[in-house]
């Protein structure tokens, strides 16, 4: 059975780097884009099951991200999650209308991530990772630059 692949499209590098340990720890093949547009390129190679988007990035935001996967044919459409600090209802209601499947606000919960994301992979008939491993935060050196 394949893995989940997830792709996280963010360009605060320690945000980043988290995402990334904490998917791999959890067993899902995660690949990274910076912006947008990296994001684009390895959405039109193929094989994305999830896509974690910030709303803020350069080169191209989440929002435009957003409407740019919902308006190009894919086999298989993506399911997209706008990971992001924007809380209003405004935002919410945009990230949705952009296509988004779900919007979660940051700081996020570790645990209502790894669940959302078990409930999207049970709809894909992809591998998941078991929930009962520990949830611990795994280390994340920061970047002195």
């Amino acid at each position: 059975m394949p893995r989940l692949k997830i792709l996280i499209a963010e360009d605060e590098p320690v945000s980043l780097r988290l995402m990334e340990a904490s998917l791999t720890i959890w067993g899902y093949d995660a690949v990274s884009a910076k912006d947008g547009k990296e994001a684009q390129a390895l959405l039109l190679a193929g094989g994305i099951h999830i896509c974690i988007v910030d709303w803020e990035m350069p080169n191209m935001n989440g929002i435009e991200l957003c409407e740019w996967i919902r308006t190009n044919c894919f086999a298989s459409e993506p399911y997209i999650m706008m990971l992001t600090s924007r809380k209003e209802p405004e935002h919410i209601q945009a990230g949705y209308a952009a296509g988004a499947d779900s919007y979660v606000s940051k700081p996020f919960d570790r645990a209502v991530l790894r669940s959302r994301i078990a409930s999207v992979a049970t709809r894909h008939s992809v591998e998941i990772a078991p929930l009962s491993v520990s949830s611990s935060m795994p280390a994340v050196e920061r970047n002195p630059n």
